[in-house]
C-alpha cells in the first residue's frame, strides 16, 4: 500500500513539475535573448565597436543575470515588424518611450538618455519657443521613428509639415541642400554622423544642433507583449542594476 502511494505521489509530483515547466516563460529555458536593431550610430550598428553603445549596455545587463544577447540589424521598420511578428525575436531596441509603442510592446527600464532636437543650417537658424512657431517650416523626419508625442500628433493632423526620409543621414543631406528647414535628430547621432559618415563630413561645418532641444529622451528595449516579454523586462532591470550603464555608454560614446 505504501509503495503504491509512494508511486502515485511521485507521479503526481512529476506531473506538477512538468506543468510548471510548460507554464514557465521560455526565457527560463533559453539563455540567448534574440533582439533586432538598426544601424543607428553611435548607439547601434553591425560595423561599430561592440555593435554600438546601446548594444554594449544591453549585453552587459543580460550577462549580469546569466543571459547572452544576439542582435540582428535591419532597416528600422523591418526591425520593428520582426520583433512584433517573428516568434523567435524577443524585441527590438533602442526605442523611445511613447504611447504608440506601448500599445504593442513592453518597454524596459531606460538603458540611457539622449537629447532629441532639430538639426539646422548654420546660415539659416530657426528660433522657436513652441511648436506652433514651426507651422511654416519643412521638417525632416525618419519614417517609422517615434519623436515626441506633441510633435508626432501635430504632424499627424497636419498642423506641422513633415518630409519623410529613410534615415537620419538622408535628412542631413536634404537639410544641407535646402530641401528642408529642420531635421528631427538625436544629438549624439548627429554628432557621430557628421564625424564619421564620408558623405556628410564635408557638410559638417554648415550644420548644427538647434539650441532648443525637443526632449531628453530615454532609450529602451521594446519587448514582445506577453509573459515572456514581462519576464525579460524584469531580467533586464535586474541586470541593469548590477552594472554601471552610464559608464559603459560614456565610454562607448567617447564622452
Amino acid at each position: 500500500m505504501l509503495a503504491r502511494l509512494s508511486t502515485k505521489l511521485s507521479a503526481l509530483f512529476l506531473c506538477i513539475c512538468l506543468a510548471m515547466t510548460a507554464a514557465s516563460p521560455a526565457v527560463a529555458q533559453d539563455k540567448v535573448v534574440r533582439l533586432t536593431s538598426l544601424d543607428w550610430p553611435p548607439f547601434s550598428g553591425d560595423a561599430l565597436k561592440d555593435k554600438g553603445a546601446a548594444v554594449a549596455v544591453v549585453r552587459a545587463a543580460f550577462a549580469a543575470v546569466g543571459h547572452e544577447v544576439s542582435v540582428s540589424f535591419y532597416p528600422w521598420n523591418r526591425a520593428v515588424t520582426l520583433a512584433r511578428e517573428d516568434s523567435g525575436i524577443r524585441g527590438y531596441f533602442p526605442e523611445y518611450a511613447g504611447a504608440e509603442v506601448e500599445r504593442d510592446f513592453i518597454l524596459s527600464v531606460p538603458l540611457g538618455t539622449s537629447p532629441l532636437g532639430f538639426a539646422e543650417r548654420v546660415d539659416a537658424p530657426v528660433t522657436w519657443t513652441g511648436l506652433d512657431d514651426l507651422a511654416n517650416a519643412r521638417i525632416g523626419v525618419v519614417d517609422g521613428y517615434v519623436n515626441t508625442e506633441d510633435l508626432d500628433a501635430r504632424i499627424a493632423d497636419g498642423r506641422l509639415t513633415a518630409d519623410r526620409a529613410n534615415s537620419d543621414a538622408t535628412n542631413l543631406k536634404k537639410l544641407a541642400a535646402g530641401r528642408i528647414d529642420l531635421a528631427v535628430i538625436d544629438r549624439a547621432v548627429m554628432t557621430d554622423l557628421l564625424r564619421t559618415n564620408p558623405d556628410l563630413k564635408a557638410l559638417a561645418a554648415g550644420l548644427r544642433f538647434n539650441a532648443r532641444p525637443l526632449e531628453d529622451k530615454t532609450l529602451h528595449i521594446a519587448f514582445r507583449k506577453g509573459a515572456e516579454g514581462e519576464a525579460l523586462a524584469r531580467l533586464f532591470a535586474e541586470g541593469l542594476s548590477k552594472i554601471d550603464a552610464a559608464a559603459i555608454l560614456s565610454t562607448a560614446l567617447g564622452s
